[in-house]
């Protein structure tokens, strides 16, 4: 026999007032190690649609109609946070003109030591997410690079760039070395497009989420998140954990706002490393938000990369930053696949160089450095 709902359920012809007809997207996370199914059958039961389950964090998405029947799950046994769905923006501050095709190593590059690190490794076999707009995965300094991806906002669809941002990051995590172009930090990595932003650049919370829940699953190495938001979301924390829990290191970026103190979210969270930018002139940039929770800094500053219709451009911004990270990470990974999350980002801080009259604010333990990262395990 069906147990009955441990709350009734929403029962529509009892709409007294319009705010009743309508409905909003909200998260719940289930308490660690606790079986779904009670809080599934609790949901179908209460007429919650759209309902959708991310076996590997063990949350829920769905539509709550707008009344007090979000705040009866808040108390239900099994729920570990509950809240509302929010909107996310990548913010560019600098965006460059396209440049020409032919083939070029950017200063990033040799600025975070990769040239060097080469001849140990060039990031073969690491798996690394790109939680963006998509890669342009037709860009001829891309193609032999990208192994996969998803396009979360419609399955059904590829992960396509339309926008430019996720393919100039993916560009500077692992552009391919040619005759064309430019080269990425780790330019033999496997790189997977997952597509949360939509063609303007922005996303919902709920399908960056469904976008940790699918590098869990398909088992990525690193994660790469070039976007930042103020809100404290609980249950984005807890996916964050989870997946840090499940293998996953993710890098993040510190903001784009030029102010000090506070960063943005994921890089706030712990078991982040959040990544400042700084200039030729190894400076921090102007645009870079800078606090306590800045774990290193790398280029970030006028920066060419992979564009759309296999062209070039020049963007800044603490995006592109992360994406030299990434990089590096990658590299230090593929020649040491032994290394824990924990143990691969302590490489990542303890190699990093210190740049003179500036606060740990701002650089956290220094700038971020491949040729001395890959000889210290």
């Amino acid at each position: 026999m069906t147990p009955p709902p441990l709350f009734p359920p929403f029962d529509p012809r009892k709409r007294n007032h319009p705010g009743q007809r309508e409905y909003i997207n909200k998260i719940l996370f289930v308490k660690p190690k606790v079986p779904p199914f009670r809080c599934y059958h609790d949901l179908i039961n209460s007429k919650i649609t759209n309902l959708k389950y991310l076996k590997k964090l063990n949350a829920f998405i769905g539509l709550f109609p707008k009344n007090s029947l979000a705040e009866q799950f808040r108390h239900h046994p099994d729920v570990f946070q509950i809240e509302d769905d929010i909107d996310v923006q990548i913010f560019i501050p600098f965006k460059g003109k396209i440049v020409p095709k032919t083939q070029m190593i950017p200063w990033g590059i040799e600025r975070v030591g990769a040239q060097k690190a080469w001849y140990y490794s060039q990031g073969k076999g690491v798996r690394v997410g790109v939680i963006d707009t998509g890669i342009a995965f037709d860009h001829p300094d891309l193609e032999r690079n990208i192994k996969g991806g998803v396009n979360i906002i419609n399955p059904l669809l590829s992960p396509y760039d339309y926008n430019g941002h996720g393919t100039h990051v993916a560009g500077t995590i692992g552009a391919v070395n040619n005759e064309y172009g430019v080269v990425g930090v780790a330019p033999k990595v496997d790189l997977f497009a997952i597509k949360a932003f939509n063609k303007d650049g922005t996303a919902k919370l709920s399908d960056i989420i469904k976008a940790i829940d699918w590098s869990i699953e398909n088992e990525m190495d690193i994660v790469n998140m070039s976007f930042g938001f103020n809100e404290p979301s609980p249950t984005f924390r807890e996916a964050i954990i989870r997946a840090q829990q499940a293998g996953v290191l993710m890098i993040a970026a510190s903001g784009n706002k030029g102010t000090r103190g506070r960063i943005e979210y994921p890089a706030q969270f712990d078991e982040t490393i959040a990544v400042s930018s700084i200039n030729e002139k190894n400076q921090i940039s102007n645009f870079s938000t800078i606090g306590p929770q800045v774990d290193l800094a790398a280029p970030g500053e006028k920066i060419i990369s992979t564009w759309p219709n296999n062209s070039f451009r020049e963007l800044s911004g603490t995006s592109m930053a992360v994406a030299h990270v990434t990089g590096v990470a990658a590299l230090i990974l593929s020649r040491y696949r032994q290394l824990s999350t924990y143990e691969l980002a302590e490489v990542l801080k303890s190699s990093a160089i210190r740049l003179k009259n500036i606060s740990s604010f701002a650089q956290g333990a220094g700038v971020v450095n491949a040729a001395i990262a890959i000889r210290s395990p």
